[in-house]
């Protein structure tokens, strides 16, 4: 029998679109390691094939000299391609003896169908100020959703309104906030074999493929905002951003609310005349991030319609790209589908220990821990918080605050240094140099052989809060110290990730491995891994491996 379309899918069907004042997008980039490794980290970026779109859709690939992040003082958005494709097999077959392949003008002919039977639906929503007072007419976005058909390649705006049944709107009748928009890309055939360009066999031109580009990263509230408050001399937003209706139900609200607004900080507040007031009042601000949620539908002839989905996140700029976060979106994922797909063992569990150790370094190696210890470290450590005795020739002070030298996690082998010139943030440096040295999976096994019980000692829990941190901006020295996640409770591992670590040092006390084996392995210098980008690679498909088998 002859075959069918089965199913459609959208790859990615998960993106992060990053808010930027520059009329340029960022060209793409890839991780990779140094051929120079710096002293303050292990990864760089280096530029990669990337697609410069023109006003009618069509596109040509390039490869860029180099990264260039801003056009000067604006950012360079990061707009996302998404691309269409098809799982292809006989009518009644089982999804396992499906294929793969990208949909093309040419592979919809073979059906009978055009790129006109493509259909984008266009959902943007702003929720934050809805969320933020439990009232879905503070919601705004694109009322209707946007449609966009197969064969119109213009960019399509994205205007954010209020919803048209509110029973006042923030946003008054007439006006909007942009919130980027969305462009179906013309097809290019291949290449033929006489003349290739440098990209044939890399990129593939031919696929259908739409791009979402964010906003600008600006703000809007009612008129008060644009004034100065006690709290800041410079106006929240710009006098032309200052339309939204103060009677809405954002503006002058308080932020008690019984406490369902967590973190509290994002309640955009400013100081009230009179400090009788239990709490400050919003002062109505909205900024322009969304999700942008997009429907695909294919309509074959005599066929029923087919749909595939893509989320895109539009962020803020990621201000330190070439670091890898040590909470990724795989780990996320994973989280959710490990108890389905099974949790990786054997070599592989060593691959994803050292890799979750080497984003560790890369995370805290762009982090000023002096700064952030002396705001939130813990103070007035007691009981079995406190050391018998402070780390012999320790500098850290005061002593009985989180990671002092009397707290009673440090380890005693390790004096930090005063302060100095020409090491202004010794704890910094410390933290550096201790999680440069853990990156490497022979060093950690040597740490657990040493210390058996360290790793469970100094790793916070999953959604752990300690006595003393509970409502408070502080925490203990457990790891990830001093790091807030997006509730304002201290920041944690995934429970994949923490189960995952705790299981990995337990193998290594096996019997199988002997103690002695284990600490001849820590003497081992450690190596740079110049393998570990694909390494990552590979590790992410078959995250995506497990994730589809689930």
């Amino acid at each position: 029998m002859a075959e069918t379309i089965q199913q459609i899918f959208c790859d990615p069907p998960i993106s992060i679109a990053r808010l930027g004042g520059s009329s340029t997008p960022l060209d793409a980039y890839v991780w990779n390691e140094p051929a120079n490794p710096r002293a303050d980290g292990d990864t760089i970026i280096m530029p990669a094939w990337s697609l410069r779109v023109n006003v009618d859709g069509s596109f040509q690939p390039v490869m860029p000299d180099s990264v260039v992040f801003r056009d000067g003082d604006a950012i360079r958005p990061v707009c996302p391609f998404i691309e269409l494709h098809a799982w292809f097999g006989e009518p009644g077959s089982g999804p396992d003896t499906w294929r793969e392949a990208p949909l093309t003008p040419d592979l919809l002919s073979r059906f009978g169908a055009s790129v006109s039977a493509i259909t984008l639906t266009v959902t943007a929503m702003n929720r934050k100020a809805a969320r933020r007072r439990r009232d879905h007419d503070l919601v705004f976005g694109t009322f209707p959703p946007v449609v966009v058909q197969g064969d119109q390649t213009a960019f399509v705006p994205l205007r954010g309104i209020s919803p048209p049944d509110a029973a006042r709107l923030m946003i008054p009748p007439g006006r909007h906030i942009p919130l980027g928009g969305i462009q179906m890309l013309k097809s290019m055939p291949p290449p033929t074999s006489s003349g290739s360009p440098a990209w044939d066999g890399i990129v593939d031109t031919s696929v259908l493929r739409f791009r979402v580009t964010p906003a600008r990263g600006l703000f809007y509230g009612p008129p008060r905002a644009a004034r100065p408050t006690s709290e800041s001399p410079v106006p929240a937003v710009e006098t032309a951003n200052a339309f939204l209706d103060p009677d809405a139900g954002w503006f002058n609200q308080s932020g008690d609310g019984g406490g369902f607004v967590q973190p509290g900080d994002t309640y955009d507040m400013v100081r009230p005349e009179s400090q009788q007031e239990p709490t400050p009042p919003s002062l109505g601000v909205v900024d322009d991030t969304c999700e942008i949620q997009v429907e695909v539908t294919l309509t074959p002839p005599n066929a029923a319609p087919l749909t595939a989905h893509s989320s895109v996140f539009v962020a803020p700029p990621d201000f330190a790209p070439d670091r890898r976060p040590f909470l990724s979106l795989a780990d996320e994922l994973n989280d959710r589908s490990a108890a389905r797909a099974g949790p990786p063992n054997g070599e592989q569990l060593d691959d994803w220990v050292e890799d979750l150790f080497e984003r560790i370094y890369e995370t805290v190696s762009m982090m000023n821990v002096d700064f952030w210890r002396a705001r939130r470290g813990l103070p007035g450590l007691t009981g079995a918080r406190i050391a018998d005795a402070a780390v012999a020739g320790d500098h850290v002070v005061p002593p009985d605050q989180a990671m002092g030298s009397l707290d009673a996690l440090r380890d005693r082998d390790f004096a930090i240094a005063a302060p100095s010139t020409d090491v202004p943030l010794p704890l910094s440096e410390h933290a550096r140099s201790r999680h440069r040295t853990l990156s490497g999976i022979n060093e950690l096994r040597g740490l657990v052989a040493r210390q058996p019980d360290r790793l469970k000692a100094l790793i916070r829990q999953p959604f752990e809060v300690e006595d003393g941190e509970q409502g408070a901006d502080v925490t203990t020295m457990r790891m990830p110290p001093f790091m807030r996640q997006s509730n304002a409770l201290p920041l944690t591992l995934a429970a994949w990730q923490y189960d995952l670590v705790i299981r990995w040092a337990s193998a290594v006390l096996r019997p199988a491995a002997p103690l002695a084996a284990a600490a001849a392995l820590s003497a081992a210098p450690v190596a740079n891994e110049p393998d570990f980008p694909e390494r990552s690679a590979a590790r992410r498909a078959a995250v995506l491996a497990r994730i589809k088998a689930s």
